[in-house]
């Protein structure tokens, strides 16, 4: 009987490996239950420790985050919910009895009322058309009302269709007859015949119409019939037409010298028009140029006006036509764009308004007097003239502006600071007191291989837990800021206990804040100013930052290099917003320090965007581990090929000798 070996080969990241087919011995198996070992010795416990100092430092930079927000939204020195800010202690409220005066007040205003009169309103400098400067409707033939059957046009009254039905149309009588019917039983436009000869559109006397249009139905001929193939179909120009297309429709026609130009200035800026220009064009090349003036059309109306940017009598308009030498004629020319088209000049006014008896003229409606901003709107003066003495007569209506403090507001600024405050600390609380659970550390990348992805983040989520257990830091900042708003403001004649404002009793709130609404209402309402003290008060003797979280800071940068004596100075000089402020740039400032380091957290975890992104304390550590689980890999790689060569030694040794019986086997055999 003969036996036979044979050796079974593989290859794996470009080494080939015999595996034990001919010892019957699983070397694989073996190989990776001594690699798992080798694992578990070193590189586990380094994949975790990295893992955790990961995690360690987003929890730090999320506790940055938080920190930065709170300061950002209530310790700036402009925000409207700054504790820092102020001006935002000494809110007031001002009300009109009238919309004909709206006012605002400042944090310089006083309670009170106030009597205001309006007499004047400030007004513009204009340059306007007199009237609609386009011709009405109108025919360019006469109308033929011989086959008007099944026809019909569309007629448009300030934007509403209406469609006249022509069947029973035979004359002008009859075709008005039709318009009526078809805009409703009021007459609201006149059709009548011109001194051509041709069919017009005019509004009627008190109709309230402004613009009104014509145009056919499908293919009827019933408009052409009417009003020829020419007619001008609106009696309101269209700002996207040219002026050479605009001055057929005008009352009187544009005029251009022979270069199809003409010349106007505005507040001796010449502007120079060309008979391609559409109105619009012209128009923003009024904007562009910068004279002081707008022109606009009024597509309602139908006039072009110009009006100076600047209300009141000094600011004065001046227009007019430019002559010019035409330069195929030789012949002088002069433009009659304004004389055709802005023909009525209107002077600006300035304003007049009288509060408490005192009269102020202003080039504005607005006038300010001791913190409170009155901006007139309309007369409160009417003025009636007696026909038959030709008298006029001038009553005033005068209005009331009551000034009252904002308590309110002041309420909700701290209100909603403390609010703010507590879930600060409620949150650092809770990673503070997380107990880390030592039966969940975190997972290998083995252990993970065994895993789904929701038993993995289930997992994780627990292992995340207790990073920042008891952290000295974060419990440092905490009594930091507990003590800044009980410590006594030198000067300060209240504190937060005066104010309604304690520390819960419930031990487990841990130190939030609690407020009684009638304490803090009468405190803002009896001294809002002492309150505005305890919070944004100055340190004297050394200088105040005026920025947050290491912004901008002028000529206030002492908190940076200040030593630990006058901070303890500057600290008792200093109102509870500047306190907080200067605990939160020890913790979360980008700004280096006198000891040379930047806010304490950024030094731990830093921050994105930063140089303590790469700088910090976590960010060493984790490279430190990076570096030996590299070379821990590199050694568990080694060992792993050690291993291999040995059973590979061993398996070839065998298969050997399984060759060599073989071998004498079947001598034995033929023998």
């Amino acid at each position: 009987m003969s036996s036979s070996s044979s050796i079974t080969t593989s290859t794996v990241n470009g080494v080939t490996r015999i595996t034990g087919l001919a010892s019957g011995i699983d070397v694989d198996g073996i190989v990776e239950s001594l690699v798992a070992a080798e694992k578990e010795k070193k590189l586990n416990k380094l994949q975790q420790k990295l893992q955790t100092a990961e995690w360690k430092q987003e929890a730090y930079q999320s506790v940055i985050t938080d920190l930065t927000d709170f300061a950002d939204t209530y310790l700036s020195t402009t925000g409207s919910s700054s504790i820092m800010k102020a001006s935002n202690y000494l809110q007031y409220d001002a009300t009109s009895s009238d919309d004909a005066v709206t006012v605002s007040a400042a944090t310089t205003a006083s309670a009170g009322s106030h009597t205001v009169s309006v007499s004047q309103l400030a007004t513009e400098a204009t340059c306007s058309s007199s009237a609609s400067i386009s011709k009405e409707v109108q025919g360019s033939a006469a109308a033929d009302y011989s086959s008007l059957t099944d026809e019909s046009f569309v007629i448009t009254l300030d934007g509403t269709d209406y469609t006249v039905d022509l069947d029973s149309v035979t004359d002008l009588d009859s075709l008005q007859d039709a318009i009526d019917d078809a805009v409703g039983s009021t007459t609201k436009v006149t059709v009548s015949t011109n001194s051509s000869g041709y069919l017009e559109i005019t509004a009627q006397d008190d109709s309230g119409v402004q613009a009104i249009s014509i145009s056919a139905v499908d293919d009827d001929d019933g408009l052409s019939e009417l009003f020829g193939t020419d007619p001008i179909l609106s009696n309101r120009l269209s700002t996207s037409s040219k002026l050479s297309v605009i001055s057929d429709q005008l009352n009187t026609a544009l005029t251009f010298d022979s270069d199809g130009e003409c010349q106007i200035t505005i507040n001796g800026t010449t502007l120079t028009l060309d008979e391609d220009d559409t109105l619009a064009e012209v128009i923003s090349a009024v904007a562009a140029a910068d004279v002081g003036a707008t022109l606009a059309y009024n597509s309602l109306t139908g006039e072009l006006t110009l009006t100076a940017d600047d209300t009141g009598a000094g600011n004065t308009l001046t227009v007019a036509d430019c002559t010019s030498t035409d330069s195929t004629t030789g012949t002088d020319f002069t433009s009659n764009f304004v004389s055709t088209l802005l023909t009525v000049q209107t002077d600006g006014t300035d304003a007049i308004i009288t509060i408490d008896g005192v009269k102020m003229t202003r080039s504005t409606n607005s006038v300010t007097v001791d913190g409170v901003t009155y901006t007139a709107n309309a007369l409160t003066t009417t003025s009636t003239t007696d026909s038959s003495t030709g008298i006029t007569t001038t009553t005033d209506d005068p209005l009331t502006v009551t000034v009252t403090q904002d308590s309110d507001g002041v309420y909700d600024l701290i209100s909603n600071f403390v609010d703010a405050y507590n879930e600060l600390i409620e949150t650092i609380n809770a990673l503070i007191d997380e107990d880390a659970d030592s039966d969940y550390p975190p997972l290998t990348d083995d252990e993970k291989e065994e895993m789904t992805d929701d038993e993995i983040t289930a997992w994780e989520a627990k292992a995340k837990v207790g990073l920042l257990e008891s952290d000295s830091t974060l419990k440092d900042l905490l009594s930091d800021l507990r003590t800044a708003l009980y410590d006594s403001v030198s000067g300060a004649s209240t504190t937060l206990a005066d104010l309604g404002i304690t520390t819960s009793s419930d031990y487990s709130d841990q130190g939030t804040l609690e407020i009684d609404e009638d304490t803090l209402t009468a405190a803002i309402t009896s001294d809002p100013e002492a309150i505005m003290n305890l919070f944004t008060q100055k340190a004297t003797s050394k200088a105040t930052t005026s920025s947050v979280s290491g912004k901008s800071l002028g000529n206030n940068s002492i908190l940076y290099s200040i030593n630990s004596t006058d901070l303890e100075t500057r600290y008792e000089e200093e109102g509870i917003a500047y306190r907080f402020f200067d605990i939160l740039e020890q913790n979360i400032s980008t700004k280096t320090f006198s000891s040379g380091n930047e806010g304490a957290l950024l030094e731990i975890a830093g921050i994105d965007g930063d140089t303590s992104e790469t700088d910090n304390t976590l960010t060493t550590l984790i490279e430190k581990y990076e570096d030996e689980i590299s070379d821990e890999e590199d050694r568990i790689d080694d060992y792993e090929d050690t291993m291999y060569d040995k059973y590979t030694t061993l398996e070839t040794y065998i298969s050997t000798m399984n060759s060599q019986l073989s071998a004498l086997s079947s001598l034995t055999s033929s023998s």
